[in-house]
C-alpha cells in the first residue's frame, strides 16, 4: 500500500515546529492531520482516542506540535484503556513525567494510540476494537505492543508517538512499519505513568519515541537534552560491529538472506565495520535473568491467586521455554532469588562493557522473523495470551514469544540506548528493521551514527 501525504506533513519536525508559530500554518497542519486520519484510520485502526482541536495558546520551541501517546501512558485529561476490552472512563489528572517534559516544551497531545491488553502481546488487537493493520499491507500485523503508534506514524496520521518498551514493544512495531525509534539508556527518562495506580517497574521498562526518520528523532532529542548532552561525543571514525548470522541462527529464511552480506552493504562517512556473532548476548542465562526479574517485578502487580493459576498452565511454558517459562519462575516472588539475579545482572552488564570497549556501537536484527499475517492466539484469558504457532528458523522451530524476543531481550537486559533503522523490505513488501545499540548515555552519538549509515540500493535486503 502507498500512503500519500500532503506536502505539509512531509516536512521535518524542526521545519514544522518553526512554521506553526504562525497561527495560519498551525491551522493548516492540524487540518492536514485530520484529513489524513479520516482517510486512513478506518483502514489501519491505529487510535483509541483522537482530538482534532487546534490549540489557540502555544509555547516554544515546539509551538503546539501535535503528538500522540500510547494508551498506557498517562496524559492529563485523557483516560487510559491499557488496550483492555472495556473502554476507559476516568481521565488521568496528571501527566507521566516524560509527557510533562514534552508539554513544557510546547507539544499538544492529539491522540492515544492502540495497544493489546496490558501491552502483553506483539500484535495489537482486542475484541472490542479489532486489529491494528500494517500500513504496507492491511492483512499483516503492525506489531505490538506499540503497534498503534508505529502504524499512525508510518501512515502520516501522527508526526511523533510516545511509546513504551519492555521486550521489544517499540522496536518491533517500528521495524515492521518502516519507521524509526529511540529507546534511551535505562533510567535516563522517567518511566512513571505507564502502569495503574502510580506503580512502576525498577528495571527494563522504558518510555521511547517513534518518529518517521532519524532526523526527526535527533531534533527531538536535542530539544529534550541538556546542553551538555547535545554535543557529539567524538569526531573520529566510528567503530561499528555488525551481527553475523551463524549456520543455525534463529532467523527465518527472509531475515537470514537479508543479513548474510550486510557488513559489505553498509556504507557511511567515517564508519569502520567488523562482523561478530555476538554469542554472549544469546546465552540461556540472558533469557533466564530477563524473564525472572521481569516476572518478579510484574508479578507484584498481579494478585497471588491469579499468578498461581497462571503458573499451573503448563501449555504456555511448553510453547515458550525461553520467555514465558522464566517469567513464571519470577512469579514465585522469591526475594533471595531476585537479589541473586540483580547481582548477576550488574556483573553481566559490566562484562558486556568491557567486552565491547573497542567499539562504539553494534547492529543486530530487531527480530529474526519478518512481519506476518494477523494471527489469533489459541487461548486468551483477559489479554494473557498463549500461541501454539511455531516459526521455522535455521535454528529449528521456535514458539511465538521465543522467536519474537530472541534479539530484543538481550538489548533490554543491557539497558543501553537503541535506535531502530529501516533496512529495506521482505518478499511481501513489508519493512524490515535493525537495532543500532550504543553504550550507556551515548544517545547523541548513536543518532548521528544512524544518520550516517546508508544501505546500498542493490542490497539483497531489497530483494529477499
Amino acid at each position: 500500500m502507498t500512503i500519500a501525504m500532503p506536502d505539509i506533513l512531509n516536512r521535518s519536525l524542526a521545519e514544522i515546529a518553526h512554521s506553526i508559530a504562525d497561527e495560519t500554518q498551525r491551522a493548516a497542519l492540524y487540518d492536514a492531520l485530520a484529513q489524513q486520519r479520516e482517510r486512513w484510520e478506518p483502514k489501519i485502526n491505529a487510535f483509541e482516542l483522537r482530538r482534532e482541536d487546534n490549540p489557540k495558546d502555544v509555547a516554544g520551541p515546539l509551538n503546539g506540535l501535535p503528538i500522540t501517546i500510547k494508551d498506557q501512558i498517562a496524559a492529563a485529561g485523557w483516560p487510559r484503556s491499557f488496550g483492555c476490552e472495556r473502554t476507559a472512563s476516568k481521565a488521568d489528572g496528571t501527566n507521566a513525567g516524560f509527557v510533562e517534559q514534552l508539554i513544557r516544551l510546547g507539544v499538544e497531545v492529539t491522540g492515544k494510540t492502540a495497544l493489546p491488553p496490558n501491552a502483553l502481546d506483539f500484535q495489537t488487537f482486542n475484541q472490542r476494537r479489532g486489529s491494528t493493520n500494517n500500513p504496507y499491507h492491511l492483512d499483516f500485523t503492525a506489531g505490538g505492543s506499540s503497534g498503534g503508534g508505529a502504524a499512525a506514524v508510518a501512515s502520516g496520521m501522527s508526526l511523533l508517538d510516545i511509546g513504551a518498551d519492555l521486550a521489544g514493544s517499540i522496536r518491533i512495531p517500528a521495524a515492521w512499519c518502516g519507521v524509526t525509534s529511540l529507546t534511551p539508556t535505562e533510567g535516563l527518562w522517567p518511566n512513571d505513568g505507564m502502569l495503574p495506580n502510580d506503580q512502576k517497574l525498577d528495571h527494563f521498562a522504558r518510555i521511547g519515541l517513534i518518529a518517521r526518520n532519524i532526523e526527526d528523532l535527533g531534533w527531538i532529542w536535542d530539544c529534550l537534552a541538556s546542553d551538555a548532552r547535545k554535543q557529539s561525543e567524538s569526531t573520529r571514525a566510528s567503530q561499528l560491529s555488525v551481527w553475523k548470522p551463524g549456520s543455525i541462527s534463529p532467523c527465518d529464511a527472509i531475515t537470514s538472506a537479508a543479513w548474510k552480506d550486510l557488513p559489505a552493504q553498509i556504507s557511511g562517512a567515517k564508519i569502520l565495520i567488523t562482523s561478530d556473532q555476538m554469542q554472549d548476548l544469546f546465552t540461556p542465562e540472558v533469557y533466564r535473568l530477563f524473564g525472572e526479574i521481569m516476572g518478579h517485578e510484574t508479578g507484584a502487580l498481579i494478585p497471588w491467586p491469579i499468578r498461581f493459576l497462571m503458573r499451573l498452565d503448563r501449555s504456555a511454558t511448553l510453547h515458550s521455554p525461553d520467555f514465558v517459562a522464566h517469567v513464571h519462575v519470577g512469579y514465585r516472588r522469591s526475594k533471595a532469588r531476585l537479589s541473586h539475579n540483580i547481582d548477576r545482572l550488574k556483573q553481566w552488564r559490566q562484562e558486556a562493557l568491557i567486552r565491547r570497549a573497542h567499539i562504539d556501537a553494534f547492529i543486530l536484527p530487531v527480530t529474526g522473523i519478518s512481519a506476518f499475517k494477523h494471527m489469533k492466539p489459541n487461548t486468551d484469558r483477559n489479554g494473557v495470551r498463549d500461541y501454539d504457532h511455531q516459526f521455522e528458523t535455521h535454528a529449528g522451530p521456535l514458539g511465538y514469544f521465543d522467536a519474537l524476543t530472541r534479539f530484543t531481550v538481550p538489548i533490554t537486559l543491557l539497558g543501553w540506548p537503541v535506535v531502530t533503522i529501516p533496512m529495506g523490505f521482505d518478499k511481501n513488501g513489508l519493512p524490515m528493521g535493525m537495532q543500532l545499540v550504543g553504550k550507556p548515555h551515548s544517545e547523541k552519538m548513536l543518532l548521528e551514527l544512524a544518520e550516517r549509515i546508508s544501505i546500498r540500493s542493490d542490497n539483497a535486503i531489497q530483494h529477499a
